[in-house]
């Protein structure tokens, strides 16, 4: 029974793998085709990135095939730009609606012409479809990217470049091509990377705001160039590391506020010809604590294993001994059961504190699959404790498939719980990991390789410990006559402000006029 045991979860590792790895990738096979060349070049203005990249592959087999391509994507970034280059061809992308373009997708493959089909198959996943690779010939595809960069746990504003797609496990009863691995106890397969850059450039604009530019992971050289600062790696090679970038700015409390004039050349195009303002803000006003209950929910599934599980340890172990006195907690290991340490809550002791720790330093990766949604729904209907907040933690590399499922439930429940959590290791998925904080009015933290673990669990404490700044408001002051002047504001309802949290709000205004000043307000 034991060597079926081995052999099934064998066979069901290579399954997955086969099935969820990235890259230029042959349809029907799964099998990767060579990288030949990538590089980055990627532009920050103040918490804003511009990105764009390019890789190379060659299709070195004697007959043609038909190749998707399938790479991780920020949660909070946004593909602008998509250009691939076929056997000489090159192929611009065009946004329409999802099946119409299907359709003229499937009609260009079935003349044997060269085509492109991309779509977000998760929040954090992008995958396209590039059609017939000739043999012997390569394909080109350069990306666009634009999206907000977040705040670290010491002020920096925070850059980070992938290299690893995790496979995602899913629940019994639903499917997704990008998780493949089979519900049950069986072991999770270990995450497909997708090659480092060869060729790393980053152009930090506003080089007087910046206080250093630093990198965690990697060693970078930074010079100054015109008005801002180039920004690259001093071995230019591929690393399997994913690549960290921590920007500090000399006054990050200052409000600011940026104005782009509209592309003359889109006349036709309303949205893209108007003018648009950008306001940054990261407040910094006083603390008021509260006491509240924490329940800790920790990922113990197989894909923790190795690194994950221990950066896992070391928070929760953080975490536990910077709680302050007069909380309630618990602990929730999970995987494809879940596990309580206590029945339910309770008081913070120095002997609930030994027991805790202790059995934190033991934690392994032994639980199967992740199956975060039972876990959740537990701790929703636990009764809570009358005077003390729940705050609930999820400490997870993200490896689900079932993320709207689990974003929902937390959404559903943000009336009487807040949540926040950290992703672990390379390749956390962002969609998860975020979204589960957005739903829940909390923050979301990432754990990387050579990153320091205790000002990220310090500043998570403090933000759950505060009540948020709620009701916030910005309004846009324009010249000229009011009345003759339209602004669509996104997001609409800007998001709760903690301290130490920015936030980036934006407005398309339906003029040549450029706003006055802004006002931002808010009420706790």
């Amino acid at each position: 029974c034991d060597v079926t045991s081995r052999v099934y979860n064998t066979v069901v590792r290579a399954m997955a793998d086969q099935q969820s790895v990235s890259g230029l990738l042959v349809a029907g096979k799964g099998t990767a085709l060579p990288l030949k060349d990538v590089s980055v070049e990627a532009e920050v203005k103040g918490y804003v990135l511009g990105l764009q990249s390019t890789l190379k592959y060659c299709n070195d087999s004697p007959d043609p095939v038909e190749v998707l391509f399938r790479f991780p994507v920020e949660q909070s970034h946004a593909v602008v730009g998509l250009t691939a280059v076929i056997d000489g061809r090159k192929i611009r992308a065009e946004v329409r609606e999802k099946e119409e373009a299907r359709a003229a997708y499937d009609d260009a493959i079935a003349s044997g012409r060269s085509a492109a089909f991309a779509e977000e198959k998760s929040g954090d996943v992008f995958s396209i479809s590039l059609g017939n690779l000739p043999p012997q010939k390569e394909a080109e595809i350069q990306l666009q990217l634009v999206g907000e960069l977040p705040i670290d746990a010491e002020g920096g504003v925070r850059f980070s470049l992938p290299t690893t797609l995790k496979p995602r496990y899913t629940p019994a009863g639903s499917s997704d091509p990008l998780a493949p691995v089979p519900s049950g106890d069986s072991d999770q397969v270990e995450q497909a990377s997708v090659a480092g850059a060869h060729s790393f450039q980053m152009k930090v604009l506003d080089a007087e705001d910046v206080a250093e530019v630093t990198s965690p992971t990697h060693a970078i050289a930074v010079a100054k160039e015109g008005e801002g600062l180039r920004v690259s790696l001093s071995e230019q090679k591929p690393s399997s590391k994913d690549l960290v970038i921590l920007i500090r700015h000399k006054a990050p409390h200052t409000l600011k506020a940026v104005v782009e004039s509209g592309i003359t050349t889109s006349r036709e195009n309303v949205f893209m010809s108007s003018p648009a303002v950008m306001v940054n803000f990261f407040p910094e006003f006083p603390n008021e604590e509260a006491a509240c209950e924490f329940i800790f929910l920790v990922d113990r599934s197989g894909s923790m294993r190795g690194g994950f599980i221990r950066s896992a340890r070391e928070t929760l172990v953080l975490f536990l001994r910077s709680l302050p006195e007069g909380s309630y907690f618990n602990i929730v290991g999970f995987g494809t059961r879940f596990e309580k340490l206590f029945p339910q809550s309770v008081p913070y002791t120095q002997e609930t504190l030994d027991k805790a720790t202790e059995h934190a330093e033991k934690l392994q990766a032994d639980m199967g699959g992740t199956n975060l949604i039972q876990p959740l729904q537990y701790v929703f209907e636990s009764g809570s404790l009358p005077g003390r907040p729940r705050q609930v933690f999820v400490l997870t590399d993200g490896s689900v498939s079932n993320t709207d499922s689990c974003v929902q439930k937390v959404k559903q429940n943000a009336h009487t719980s807040r949540c926040f959590t950290f992703g672990i290791g390379s390749g956390a998925s962002t969609a998860l990991v975020e979204g589960l904080a957005r739903a829940g009015n909390g923050t979301a933290e990432f754990v990387k390789e050579g990153e320091r673990l205790q000002p990220k669990v310090i500043r998570s404490l403090k933000r759950a410990l505060q009540p948020a700044v709620t009701d916030v408001a910005v309004e846009f002051k324009l010249s000229g006559d009011q009345a003759q002047w339209e602004s669509l504001q996104s997001p609409q309802k800007p998001p709760i402000i903690f301290n130490g949290e920015k936030v980036v709000v934006y407005g398309i205004l339906k003029s040549k006029s450029t706003p006055r000043d802004e006002e931002v307000s808010g009420t706790a």
